[in-house]
């Protein structure tokens, strides 16, 4: 069955091979990416198939331009099937964006939370939506620190993107347990450590360390999109919701990942943080 599909971080690695994946199966695409450019040459190359492109050009880790962008698709697409969160990034150096807010955590949570709220209604629309998170392994061995979410006191970037990847976790978890009585389901995933262009935004050793480990350990872009290209496509997941996936199988997350109060204080803390901070308003609240 033809879906239509959502992905962000369209435009390198996972998500444009997961966009090339899609377009051979015919199904509809809505892609999201920064880069103007590398969107427009996506998007042509995806034209050959036949397959029927939609693109939207935004900068995810700003969260009133992602806020405006669910809007615009909202009103366009008044029907999603799936929403495939995959933008992403790891800043070395502590970065704060034009709005105030700490980089690793507008782009890596920020934006999930804003594009699957914003987006409920399309989703909602559909026979059955899914809502995709791309996590990570590397949330393991981390938890978050509260009082200092935008890593002001003590910054690591490592450490702040294991956090963000947890709280990629914290929120699949809740959205599922918050989504139980309807038909959408939340799933995420780890895709495995892949050689993709993840990581060149730093300089310096971090650059050179992680683009070595790449050479070295990583896997294909190809092999990294397994896992989402399935739970974005197979039919006998339909039922399955709240999970976290390795290799196309449900795994368990690390321990902390299941502690409810945590990640009920994460949502509370990024509902508070929009609304006061920005004054957005989601659909339905």
């Amino acid at each position: 069955m033809n879906q239509i599909i959502l992905i962000t971080g369209a435009t390198d690695g996972i998500g444009r091979v997961c966009a090339h994946s899609f377009a051979k199966s015919n199904h509809e695409l809505i892609l999201v990416g920064r880069n103007p450019d590398k969107l427009s040459a996506l998007v042509y190359s995806l034209q050959v198939h036949g397959v029927k492109v939609h693109s939207y050009v935004a900068d995810l880790s700003i969260a009133k331009e992602t806020f405006s962008l669910t809007e615009k698709i909202r009103s366009n697409h008044p029907k999603i099937d799936v929403l495939l969160n995959n933008a992403g990034a790891y800043f070395d150096k502590r970065v704060i964006t034009s709005e105030g807010i700490e980089s690793t955590f507008a782009l890596n949570h920020l934006n999930y939370f804003i594009m699957a709220l914003g987006l409920l209604p399309s989703l909602k629309n559909s026979n059955q939506g899914r809502i995709i998170n791309v996590a990570s392994r590397a949330h393991e061995g981390v938890a978050l620190d509260f009082k200092d979410m935008m890593g002001e006191s003590n910054y690591s970037g490592w450490k702040q993107y294991q956090r963000s990847k947890l709280m990629n976790i914290y929120f699949t978890y809740e959205l599922a347990e918050r989504l139980n009585q309807t038909k959408i389901t939340v799933n995420c995933l780890h895709p495995g450590f892949v050689k993709t262009k993840f990581g060149q935004n730093n300089d310096g050793l971090a650059k050179v360390v992680l683009t070595f480990a790449q050479n070295i350990f990583a896997i294909s872009e190809d092999k990294g999109a397994e896992t989402s290209i399935y739970l974005a496509t197979e039919p006998g997941l339909n039922q399955i919701s709240g999970k976290y996936f390795v290799k196309k199988k449900e795994r368990n997350s690390s321990p902390i990942s299941y502690d409810k109060s945590a990640r009920r204080n994460l949502w509370a803390y990024t509902e508070d943080l929009l609304k006061h901070k920005f004054s957005f308003r989601f659909p339905g609240n």
